[in-house]
């Protein structure tokens, strides 16, 4: 059960909300299968394929939870890196979700590829912060991790 206090702030506007541990979209029908969701006064369309009564006007909603790990990942990446004062040209996430075969299509395996760009990389600290990123503190692969299994792995470029 939600605590009292945070029951009413949820009944608040959006722009009010203080509390770090409630996030909240708004959401809109577009037309078809294209939808309007507002976070943080920023806008994210999903649709579908046009094979499945969409428009493709943006990306399918279990997409974004893949891209959802990947900019989490990152985030904590960059500030570990910038804790640890260590500098690097480049980072690029590939992040790969395989679907149950049953209805609701959930994922079951989720497999992240760090690609990381550096001059000189010191490869023992990139694959701490790394790591400190997926077992840690990116709470997006921890809510992953309570239906799928999740993988990594790392290449420097």
């Amino acid at each position: 059960m939600i605590p009292e206090t945070k029951a009413r702030i949820m009944n608040i506007n959006s722009s009010t909300l203080t509390q770090k541990d409630i996030h909240q979209v708004n959401t809109k029908w577009a037309g078809k299968m294209h939808f309007e969701s507002s976070a943080n006064d920023h806008i994210i369309h999903l649709d579908k394929l046009p094979a499945h009564g969409g428009e493709d006007k943006g990306p399918r909603p279990k997409q974004l939870m893949l891209s959802a790990i990947a900019g989490c990942t990152g985030m904590e990446i960059i500030s570990v890196l910038e804790k640890m004062r260590l500098k690097i040209d480049g980072l690029e996430i590939d992040v790969t979700g395989e679907l149950t075969d049953g209805q609701p299509k959930m994922y079951k395996s989720v497999h992240i590829i760090f690609k990381v760009k550096s001059l000189i990389p010191d490869k023992v600290k990139v694959e701490r912060a790394i790591n400190l990123s997926v077992e840690k503190y990116c709470g997006v692969v921890a809510m992953f991790r309570q239906f799928a299994r999740v993988t990594s792995e790392i290449e420097f470029l």
